[in-house]
């Protein structure tokens, strides 16, 4: 059904999971995976501040975080036969994954949400929601399980994943 999926993939419960179901689908659709990781690097100073005192080391920490998680994910979908590749992007998470979607004609975004409210949303935001919102092609979101017990906000689908 999907040639590609792309995966946002980031160190949370969130992310892992929607890896999980979107290594699921690709097998029972012999989909490709882009595994995607992007240093949202606006969040990180809007967080940490200007006066940051490494800024810079902060972002290549991220970086190679970020890489290693990619790597990591690649060679276990490798082991399973799964045609996967790798894209890191730097800057808004949205705007990045959206790209990445479209540069590599995605014709499903998986990403994982942490179901954040109030104060939390307003300054961490919602790039879930933001991908949703924007996005030309279907995208499952994913509340991990240990959340789930509020199921998937908006359309009610299922309570462990989201299309739209």
């Amino acid at each position: 059904m999907f040639q590609t999926i792309l995966v946002a993939i980031d160190e949370s419960e969130a992310a892992r999971e929607a890896y999980d179901l979107a290594v699921r689908v690709a097998l029972e659709d012999h989909s490709s995976l882009l595994l995607v990781n992007v240093v949202d690097v606006s969040k990180l100073i809007a967080v940490a501040g200007y006066e940051t005192p490494y800024p810079v080391d902060a972002v290549e920490l991220l970086r190679e975080s970020g890489k290693e998680l990619l790597d990591e994910m690649k060679r276990s979908c490798a082991a399973k036969s799964i045609n996967v590749s790798t894209a890191t992007g730097e800057g808004d998470a949205v705007d990045e994954i959206l790209r990445l979607a479209e540069e590599n004609g995605a014709g499903l975004v998986c990403i994982g949400t942490h179901g954040r409210k109030g104060l939390a949303r307003l300054f961490v935001g919602s790039v879930a929601e933001g991908v949703l919102r924007r996005a030309t092609v279907p995208v499952l979101v994913v509340r991990p399980a240990s959340e789930s017990h509020a199921g998937v906000e908006g359309h009610g689908v299922s309570p462990a994943a989201q299309t739209r």
